[in-house]
């Protein structure tokens, strides 16, 4: 039987790829603030319910939030709004027997030698904070999911560029570009992260898992690969440190994911980064 799936963060980078894995499975709505097919602020919980009872999903998959971690640290208010106010409103007006699903980040973890397990969450900036809070709110809700995660990949919203678009587009232009030695990290795919909901809706996880490749990379290594995969110069690019930012959010040197759960959970590995990378 098809279920129908209602689909948040529209025009976020994530959205259109949530959109075409859920469309296999049932019919999809979307939505974001302004835009989507069902344009609606969340944060407003008279107009989420009024959504809700309106699409009447069978599933709802949370990707909207703000994301700009040093947006996020600037602006807290914002921050506990778009991503922990949204959440507590769609948990209030889920229709019965619904499932939720709420796209997290792997800033909840701590600034500790990785890779870390989903019981490991300490979050060292305002971003990751808003984003557990979120996460709890929606495990409030009986048979939730929560996939804390990273993502890269071709984006298809002008003007929103992923890292490896950023980092393609300045490689290829020759321009300067530092990469982070000292940042780990163990990202999927956008498309790779969009197949798993529906399969992990189907085989009715619920919990959080942590959605991300088997083995991670410092981000200078990442940028190395892509240019690799993509043969891209690299004379403009240096390796670098994340301190030589100014005016930064803290954040966590190492972000890779200890992905045993999800591997139990689905019955198979991983890809590992440098996989995930060659599918560019």
């Amino acid at each position: 039987m098809a279920r129908r799936w209602l689909i948040t963060g529209a025009t976020g980078r994530l959205g259109d790829y949530l959109a075409e894995a859920c469309r296999r499975d049932g019919p999809v709505t979307t939505t974001s603030r302004s835009g989507g097919d069902r344009p609606c602020d969340l944060i407003d919980p008279v107009a989420t319910g009024m959504l809700l009872r309106e699409v009447k999903p069978d599933v709802v998959v949370h990707a909207a939030g703000l994301t700009d971690v040093d947006a996020c640290e600037r602006d807290p208010q914002a921050a506990f709004a778009a991503n922990r106010d949204t959440a507590v409103n769609l948990a209030a007006h889920m229709p019965p027997s619904a499932r939720l699903v709420f796209i997290s980040t792997d800033q909840v973890y701590p600034d500790v030698p990785g890779p870390h397990g989903e019981s490991d969450a300490d979050p060292v900036n305002v971003y990751g904070r808003s984003k557990l809070d979120g996460e709890q709110a929606t495990l409030a809700l009986e048979g939730a999911l929560v996939l804390r995660t990273n993502f890269f990949g071709l984006s298809r919203r002008p003007g929103r560029e992923s890292l490896s678009d950023h980092l393609s587009r300045a490689l290829a232009a020759r321009a300067p570009v530092v990469l982070f030695g000292d940042i780990l990290f163990s990202p999927l795919l956008m498309a790779t992260l969009a197949d798993l909901v529906p399969e992990l809706v189907e085989k009715n996880a619920t919990g959080v898992l942590n959605a991300g490749s088997r083995e991670g990379l410092s981000k200078a290594a990442f940028g190395l690969a892509i240019a690799r995969v993509k043969g891209l110069p690299i004379e403009s690019a240096r390796v670098g440190s994340s301190s030589e930012l100014p005016h930064r959010a803290p954040r966590a040197h190492d972000l890779r994911l200890d992905v045993a759960r999800i591997e139990k959970t689905l019955g198979r590995r991983m890809p590992t980064l440098e996989e995930e990378i060659k599918k560019l």
